[in-house]
């Protein structure tokens, strides 16, 4: 079933395909909030807030939104408002449990060393780099997400690719 589609039966409050809505989904908002969350069951209760909050607001969605985009805003706001009550330090090694789409499934040996890499990262950059390459956002819909100019997302995007590329560099050469 098209997503759309399944968007247009949450908001007669048919819940019918909510699992399937769900699954599709989740992997974008886990790596929104993940962006600025470390703590596995904070995440999971996050995760749960911003559907509860897509489905509270299932009527100012629109269509010509990416839903993915509309998503990640939603988790974004809700990671953020939820960082800033909490001013707090969190633990990034959590997120190894998400990275595969089966949970039961260990993360791979790249995959551990491509979160260990992210963690260099200022949370700024990390946020953009996870939303573009993880969450396949486009520039445009980071640029929303984060408050920040089309054009200071680009450059901070590219810094951080830039530096991540170093960091390969240097672990090759080892």
């Amino acid at each position: 079933m098209d997503i759309n589609d399944i968007v247009e039966e949450l908001r007669v409050a048919n819940y019918n395909h909510f699992d399937e809505f769900y699954n599709s989904t989740k992997k974008t908002v886990f790596f929104a909030i993940a962006a600025i969350i470390k703590d596995n069951s904070t995440i999971d209760d996050l995760m749960q807030d911003t559907y509860v909050k897509f489905l509270e607001n299932i009527s100012k969605y629109q269509y010509k939104t990416s839903i993915n985009a509309y998503l990640s805003t939603i988790a974004h706001n809700i990671a953020i408002n939820h960082y800033n009550r909490e001013k707090r330090l969190v633990h990034d090694e959590e997120v190894i449990d998400y990275v595969s789409d089966d949970t039961s499934k260990k993360p791979n040996y790249e995959q551990i060393e491509a979160l260990e890499m992210l963690k260099t990262l200022d949370d700024v950059s990390r946020e953009i780099v996870v939303l573009h390459i993880i969450n396949d956002l486009k520039f445009k819909e980071i640029a929303g997400i984060v408050n920040k100019p089309l054009g200071t997302v680009l450059w901070i995007y590219n810094k951080a690719i830039k530096e991540l590329k170093k960091k390969v560099g240097a672990l090759d050469e080892d």
